[in-house]
């Protein structure tokens, strides 16, 4: 290379005066690509945020009124509810108890129920902060979806607190029965009447109905990857699939769920689903950045 080439580079697409600056310029608008519609793209270094994650299950609510007697303690694995709470041991060991920070919307924990005894209820999971009596939301839902829906139908629901919001990124369900499942079959039930509804609840009395699922394969047509399974073990035989948005080579976009605006993605199962071992749902994404 000329030395003069090399102390004064002189891009093709130079449009100002000669200089080291007008050089500097030239080479970052060269960053900017023009589509051919006319749109100008931006250049940008792509990187993961920090913000925190979140892995959350599309949960039931049964009860939101109870309330806490004492400040939890962290790494205790027992809460202490106020008296005339009604919650009592709990058929269903897999309930969930959700715990937020009322003042900081990315405060909080769920956790499975393992035992209620009197107004102290035992978690799985150890208690991640201190919760205050005056500043603690609580909640008691339900996070198995084997439910009958074909007379009322069920809405499971994934629903920030009012200071909570989050990008949910993709939807991953996990499906157990003990019979033989393929893509006409829902699990290993026949196909569905009237199919599991997932939509966004806007806040405002509106809606957005994203998918009817009937059958395996109707998940399947709507999902980067899934899978059947056999316990070799047993006769329990499992499906699993995930539907991703978010990325370029999905829909490029995400599912905002906002709390103050009352948003939420809900899942409305219309059939009867009770034949089913076990169905779960649950949404990833992360916590949006201020």
């Amino acid at each position: 290379m000329p030395q003069n080439e090399f102390i004064n580079p002189t891009p093709d697409d130079r449009t100002v005066v000669s200089g080291f600056w007008s050089d500097l310029l030239d080479i970052f608008l060269a960053s900017f690509e023009t589509t051919a519609r006319g749109g100008h793209g931006l250049g940008v270094f792509v990187q993961d945020q920090t913000t925190g994650i979140l892995d959350v299950p599309f949960l039931e609510l049964i009860d939101d009124t109870i309330t806490l007697a004492v400040d939890t303690v962290v790494n205790s694995k027992t809460v202490t509810l106020s008296p005339g709470h009604g919650l009592t041991t709990l058929a269903n060991a897999e309930d969930i108890m959700e715990i937020a920070d009322s003042t900081d919307g990315t405060k909080f924990m769920q956790c499975a129920i393992v035992s209620v005894v009197g107004d102290v209820v035992t978690l799985d999971c150890p208690v991640n902060q201190i919760y205050t009596t005056g500043g603690t939301l609580l909640a008691i839902s339900e996070v198995d979806m084997n439910v009958d829906g074909s007379i009322t139908p069920v809405v499971y629901s994934i629903l920030p607190f009012s200071l909570q919001s989050g990008d949910m990124v993709r939807i991953i369900c996990e499906l157990r029965d003990n019979a033989a499942m393929d893509f006409e079959t829902f699990g290993g039930l026949p196909a569905l009447t009237n199919g599991c509804v997932i939509r966004v609840n806007n806040g405002d009395g509106t809606y957005r109905n994203l998918y009817n699922f009937k059958s395996n394969g109707d998940i399947i047509e709507q999902c980067f990857d899934h899978g059947f399974f056999l316990n070799n073990g047993g006769n329990i035989r499992g499906f699993t699939a995930r539907l991703t948005w978010g990325g370029w080579s999905k829909h490029g976009a995400v599912v905002r769920l906002d709390g103050s605006r009352d948003e939420a993605l809900e899942f409305i199962i219309q059939d009867d689903l009770t034949g089913l071992d076990r169905m779960h749902w649950t949404a990833q994404g992360s916590e949006i950045q201020d």
